[in-house]
């Protein structure tokens, strides 16, 4: 408690001069330094800027792309020559086939229906089972519980 007594002593004897001081001559030009600042935001920003700034994000994602493609690009096609297409012709032997054709060999090949599809059954193959594989998988299955459960069934 006496030191804060003798905190507000000391303070009260120093002389009370301002602690910050303005810099010699700042109120001379300030009135300079606000009308400039005024005039360069109010001076119009031509279109030539506009659209440099509109385009710039583009134009850094085409230059982007493009350097993706010539680091992928260039390497395969000098060390993997042929992993490229080089020649991409239509050999002359291939057969057109026409419109019509592809229609009826669609219609042709429709010998179902859907309910012939989903009613038609179908045979499940008979598979014998002895008691001991059937006890393997109740097992597997079931705990001893359940077994003897089905077993006194």
């Amino acid at each position: 408690m006496n030191e804060k007594k003798n905190i507000g002593n000391a303070l009260q004897n120093r002389p009370s001069k301002p602690p910050f001081r303005v810099p010699d001559g700042y109120f001379d030009t300030l009135e300079d330094r606000i009308e400039a600042r005024i005039a360069d935001k109010s001076s119009p920003v031509s279109s030539k800027g506009k659209l440099i700034r509109m385009m710039k994000p583009m134009l850094a994602m085409a230059a982007s792309f493009a350097l993706i493609f010539m680091l992928v690009y260039y390497p395969l096609s000098v060390f993997l020559p042929n992993y490229l297409a080089k020649n991409t012709e239509i050999p002359a032997d291939t057969t057109t086939v026409n419109e019509n054709d592809l229609v009826i060999s669609y219609l042709t090949g429709l010998t179902h229906s859907y309910y012939d599809l989903f009613s038609a059954e179908e045979e499940t193959p008979e598979v014998e089972v002895n008691e001991q594989d059937m006890l393997d998988y109740l097992a597997f299955e079931m705990n001893e519980a359940e077994i003897y459960a089905e077993l006194a069934n």
